[in-house]
């Protein structure tokens, strides 16, 4: 089973955008410009001379007076991209045992962020913080033991741990526990279970367990299907960016299931999955430009997305045998526009001697 990514409480918290940005970033090691005077002494002790600035610039956060630095104060400043500041501050707190300081250790040994990328030790940390009820290393324990990370694969103790974070109403461990169940890995099959869980983890506004409570409603086994109920859910997964909801709900609205047929709206969904990069969205709007249904005929523009989705690995018969039957200045107009399109939604070929298409 595929599980997507969870987000974890430091990551909540803000650092989601540094994490992302800083993998990649060359970052320099200045001497920080703010240190806060009134620090522990063992925390200034286990400070570097030099401390890693953050991809934004923003400066160390100072300590109101009279005060030691404590895991929040090692959050703040892993938000604003000072890791080995966050390092130094959270070390000695885990280690006498401050759960949100060991979760946040976690994450520094898992995303590799000042400090070598580990993730056995980033388990360990884990372990003991989700030991103490931390739901947020609870999660992201599940996920290690889900994908056998630092850990052995054990689906069964990912489910466990998935369930205590559940139960402190974590959207994203209701996705995934629900999950379990309806694959009957880790729990027994229960598509009533994951139902339930998935509606809790939809009402909590996750799109992935909005677009998966859709299907369940359409496509689901245990025979409680309900087309205006996966409509439902399905638009709501989609209004929140949510790509396979987009083109799913767009079919569901051209073909009038569960929602009243709307052939114009089943395109613009089609559209905005086609444009964040969707290649099975750009054929099915190549088939509304190409047979005028939800959009003015446009053959240029049917080729056109045809040909982008065609590059990025998804062809369509009926289509290859529409722009076939194209004249050749129409192909070539198709072409330009192609290549408009894939300016902005097709990477550089990795090889520069060879063109993107």
């Amino acid at each position: 089973m595929q599980s997507r990514a969870v987000i974890l409480k430091a990551l909540i918290l803000g650092a989601s955008v540094l994490v992302a940005g800083a993998g990649l970033a060359t970052a320099q090691e200045t001497a920080p410009e703010t240190a806060a005077d009134s620090a522990a002494e063992t925390v200034k002790t286990a400070l570097p001379e030099v401390t890693l600035k953050g991809p934004t610039q923003t400066p160390l956060p100072k300590l109101p007076e009279g005060t030691s630095p404590d895991a929040e104060f090692a959050y703040g400043v892993f938000q604003r991209g000072w890791y080995l500041t966050a390092l130094a501050v959270a070390t000695p707190l885990a280690e006498a045992g401050d759960v949100a300081a060991q979760t946040l250790m976690g994450v520094l040994h898992e995303t590799g962020l000042g400090i070598r990328q580990d993730p056995v030790k980033a388990a360990q940390w884990y372990q003991l913080a989700a030991g103490q009820g931390d739901p947020g290393a609870s999660l992201q324990l599940a996920q290690f033991h889900l994908l056998g990370k630092g850990v052995p694969t054990d689906k069964k103790k990912a489910a466990d741990l998935f369930e205590i974070a559940a139960e402190a109403g974590n959207p994203s461990a209701l996705y995934n526990l629900a999950l379990l169940y309806q694959e009957g890995e880790g729990r027994p099959h229960n598509e009533d279970k994951a139902r339930e869980l998935l509606k809790e983890a939809a009402s909590l506004n996750d799109p992935d367990a909005q677009y998966a409570l859709g299907l369940s409603f359409l496509e689901g086994l245990s025979g409680v299907n309900d087309a205006g109920q996966g409509a439902f859910w399905l638009g709501r997964a989609a209004r929140r960016g949510h790509t396979s909801a987009q083109i799913y709900y767009g079919i569901l609205r051209f073909q009038g299931k569960g929602v009243e047929p709307n052939e114009q709206e089943a395109g613009d969904w089609f559209e905005r999955a086609a444009t964040a990069g969707n290649p099975v969205a750009m054929n099915r709007l190549a088939r509304l430009y190409a047979y005028g249904r939800g959009r003015e005929l446009d053959p240029v523009a049917a080729a056109g997305w045809h040909y982008v989705a065609r590059a990025l690995g998804v062809s369509d018969f009926q289509l290859d045998g529409y722009v076939e039957s194209l004249d050749d200045e129409t192909r070539l107009q198709a072409r330009k526009k192609a290549e408009q399109f894939s300016a902005t939604l097709i990477p550089e070929a990795e090889d520069p001697s060879q063109k993107s298409p």
